[in-house]
């Protein structure tokens, strides 16, 4: 049996290995020259960027993948802890880290609140039952019919999940600054936290369970393991392979991908597919005949999430003191997030994320100073789209802040600095609205109301990533590859072989 995977996102990656596991043939289309999508790398002035994620939180996702096919993931490549987490840096000059210890992370928040340090407990054990139900049980759950939400409901309303994460913060914290960094986290799948869903609040039980790691080389080398994995094990790849069409006989099944490659077209047939990039698009792509009446009305009224404005620059001086992952915050937080997330104009006082590399890892130091990138949240598209006479004076506004808040003296030491906008992701990344992690994590739009992983009338089309259930990040879009593939063994009555998770060696945070 013939799969076609249109992607080489992390989602799409992990889709194509777990279907080979099932005995399929697959192939993969990628539109770039290269392969990861927003995980892909950069490269300036002889140095490699990671492009897009940098954080690694559930290290047995990728185990798994190696352990499909009797492989170690640890032989291929090494994931690196990060000490601290994160290091927050809030408008008002104060800062505290997020830690893997509870004790540290007590000690942290203590220097800021010591009434907040007392509830922490209580927070970490409502993010663990967060995690346990939304994650572990409806993480990889099929929400293709609505009395699937049947079983939800109940279990939401238990735990607050009608509430916003800002809210729930609001529960066990009482200092606005304490709040904001159990709740940041959000941002980092696409969503605000003044109204994406407490569930969320599941991130730090995972971050907890997990730990905080980095792939040594990169992301981009995670990457290469993925494909090469792939490649040992008879997957094969098109690049430059840009898909216009996914063919349907007449009763609506899929029979063949239509795409471009090399400006010649090209039909590769196939007995089902799985698109592992913007819904949105792949359902613009099908039109409105081949969609069912909840898919037509999902793509008119989707909230998209914010865009994203990402520098990569060099220094001529070292920096040792910046920890691998900062995060800057304005001095403001409802009204700049309401600017992100609604304005139709840059943000003065953007929040930033500052990604150090050689703080983790050997690998990135230079001998002539550091590498950065720096990733500002902006209005997708839909609110802002000015970049051609905006983005010289952005960069120049972030740069100013860097400056004046943890890179001393930026501005006469930079070498070169690089930049993409909403722009890029529209164009390159296919990604409606150039939203930087497609649709935003809304409870109206999770689970059923999410688009979905299984086309509605194309009924051999999958669907995985960013904006199918259960959502963003890179633990979010490798669940979706488990999700299609329970959907694709129930539907082809298919046998698996995956390894059961306790026997899979976990990676633990010394």
């Amino acid at each position: 049996m013939k799969a076609v995977v249109v992607g080489t996102g992390v989602g799409a990656l992990a889709s194509a290995l777990r279907l080979r596991s099932l005995g399929l043939d697959v192939e993969v289309l990628e539109s770039c020259e290269d392969a990861g999508g927003r995980a892909r790398t950069f490269h300036f002035h002889g140095h490699a960027f990671d492009a897009g994620p940098t954080v690694i939180t559930a290290p047995w996702l990728f185990d798994e993948l190696f352990a499909l096919f009797n492989e170690s993931r640890k032989s291929h490549i090494q994931f690196l802890p990060c000490y601290p987490w994160y290091r927050i840096h809030f408008g008002d000059g104060s800062s505290m880290d997020l830690t893997a210890s509870v004790a540290r992370q007590e000690a942290e928040i203590a220097k800021i609140s010591s009434k907040d340090a007392l509830r922490y407990r209580d927070y970490l054990a409502h993010s663990e039952a967060l995690y346990k139900i939304g994650y572990e049980e409806l993480g990889d759950a099929d929400f293709s019919a609505p009395a699937s939400m049947l079983r939800v409901i109940p279990a939401l309303f238990k735990l607050g999940g009608y509430r916003s994460l800002w809210g729930h913060t609001g529960k066990y914290f009482q200092d606005d600054r304490i709040r904001q960094a159990f709740s940041l986290q959000t941002l980092l799948v696409g969503g605000n936290p003044l109204n994406t869903t407490a569930i969320y609040g599941l991130i730090h039980a995972m971050e907890r369970r997990g730990g905080i790691w980095f792939a040594k080389g990169g992301t981009g080398k995670l990457v290469e393991s993925l494909v090469s994995l792939a490649k040992r094990h008879g997957i094969q790849f098109t690049y430059n392979a840009t898909v216009t069409n996914i063919r349907t006989n007449a009763t609506g099944i899929a029979t063949g991908v239509e795409y471009m490659h090399k400006d010649t077209p090209q039909i590769k047939a196939c007995d089902l597919c799985v698109w592992g990039g913007d819904p949105i698009h792949a359902y613009s792509m099908l039109g409105a005949p081949r969609l069912s009446l909840t898919e037509r009305i999902r793509v008119k009224t989707v909230q998209s999430s914010m865009g994203l404005f990402v520098l990569y620059f060099k220094t001529k001086k070292k920096y040792p003191h910046i920890a691998h992952h900062t995060i800057i915050l304005s001095k403001r937080w409802h009204g700049l997030l309401r600017d992100v997330f609604g304005s139709t104009s840059l943000p003065e006082d953007p929040s930033l994320y500052l990604h150090r590399p050689a703080a983790t890892d050997p690998d990135a130091v230079l001998e002539d100073g550091d590498l950065f990138y720096v990733l500002a949240p902006v209005p997708h598209l839909g609110n802002f789209s000015n970049w051609q006479g905006a983005a010289e004076d952005f960069k120049k506004r972030v740069i100013s802040i860097l400056e004046d808040t943890v890179l001393e003296e930026l501005s006469s030491n930079i070498s070169f600095a690089e930049s993409v906008d909403p722009r890029y992701f529209k164009h390159t990344l296919h990604s409606h609205l150039g939203a930087g992690f497609s649709i935003a994590p809304l409870l109206h739009q999770s689970a059923w109301f999410r688009f979905h992983n299984r086309s509605d009338k194309v009924k051999n089309l999958y669907l995985c990533g960013a904006g199918v259930h259960p959502g963003g990040g890179l633990p979010g879009v490798i669940t979706s590859a488990k999700v299609i593939e329970h959907m694709i063994m129930k539907d082809y009555d298919l046998k698996t072989t995956e390894p059961l998770l306790a026997d899979l060696p976990l990676e633990t945070v010394g």
